[in-house]
């Protein structure tokens, strides 16, 4: 068995531990991204906070000439009365998704809560991001240097810890796009570790908004670690929940979750809250999905402005397009 490398999903978000309890573990290993990707979606929709990839590092007479690693794909249920129907449901359509691509059958194990829940913090530092940005877990030591913006981070599991090259990016062009004052949604917190970076960098007011429970209360944590509190409001929701809130016209907007679900808000009319002129970051987008997101961009009215990729991740910065000026010649 070959070494794995570990990433969390572009929309994932472990459990939060209110208390002890088990978690069943369900795994499958794929052999290329787009499959992953399938599974992650599927994941991301049943289980328990999201998913996570593991990258298989086969040894070199492991993997054939040319061949890409495995993909182990892994999401977690709590260990309780309705376990069992979550366990069927996911079961049932891990099957419908083996006709249309290459998984093997789940697998399926009861971790307690302690197995994965704190490991993985054993092999985390503290990681410089950009020029500036330095995301460090809560407990750790750090001497900043002076411009350095520092970022604690207790994600409980939670999707953005910066590991991810989705993550990574989107906190790039965070540095590059956020300026004193600005107003930005982040949708999709996660963590919360995006809405942080951009009070951090300035902004004077951020909206986070993510549809899952365990998410809001992680990405509440953190901003509350952060004493940032005054400017970071995570609230549950989404797109839908915007037209419900007194959102006041932004600067900026960041999203790190799934192509298709950055496509349909787009279409949707999530760059409607733009102001002309603002930014939006779209991360979390594979990069065989790269042209539809374009295409989204493009009929609401948002010129790609730079474009970055990891592998086979691909994260876009787009501009609103300001109105055209109108001269009207008098005397005629």
């Amino acid at each position: 068995m070959g070494l794995t490398r570990r990433q969390t999903c572009a929309r994932a978000s472990q459990p939060v531990r209110a208390s002890r309890l088990n978690w069943l573990e369900i795994s499958v290993r794929v052999d290329d991204r787009e499959t992953a990707e399938a599974v992650c979606a599927l994941f991301d929709l049943h289980g328990q906070g999201g998913a996570v990839q593991e990258q298989i590092l086969l040894d070199e007479h492991q993997a054939p000439n040319g061949a890409s690693s495995p993909i182990r794909v892994k999401t977690y249920l709590p260990v309780a009365n309705a376990c069992d129907a979550q366990r069927r449901a996911l079961e049932s359509e891990l099957s419908d998704l083996a006709k249309r691509y290459h998984l093997t059958p789940p697998q399926f194990r009861e971790l307690e809560e302690q197995d994965w829940a704190y490991a993985w913090k054993s092999h985390f530092q503290p990681q410089r991001i950009g020029r500036r940005l330095v995301i460090k877990l809560t407990e750790q030591d750090f001497s900043p240097a002076r411009d350095d913006v520092v970022i604690d981070l207790e994600p409980g599991m939670a999707f953005g810890t910066g590991l991810h090259s989705t993550t990574r990016m989107c906190l790039v062009y965070l540095e590059q796009c956020v300026t004193h004052g600005d107003s930005v949604l982040d949708m999709g917190t996660g963590s919360g570790i995006l809405a942080i970076a951009a009070a951090r960098l300035g902004a004077e007011s951020v909206l986070a908004l993510d549809n899952d429970p365990t998410a809001v209360q992680v990405a509440r944590r953190n901003v509350s670690l952060n004493d940032l509190a005054n400017v970071v409001e995570v609230r549950n929701g989404s797109l839908m929940d915007l037209r419900e809130i007194s959102v006041p016209s932004l600067d900026g907007i960041t999203m790190n979750i799934l192509a298709e679900v950055v496509a349909d808000m787009i279409q949707q009319g999530l760059t409607s809250y733009l102001k002309p002129g603002g930014w939006l970051i779209a991360g979390g987008i594979i990069e065989s999905a790269e042209l539809s997101v374009r295409a989204a961009f493009d009929r609401a009215g948002m010129a790609i402005s730079a474009r970055q990729q990891e592998e086979d991740w691909v994260t876009l910065c787009g501009t609103k397009s300001r109105p055209a000026i109108r001269s009207q010649v008098r005397g005629e």
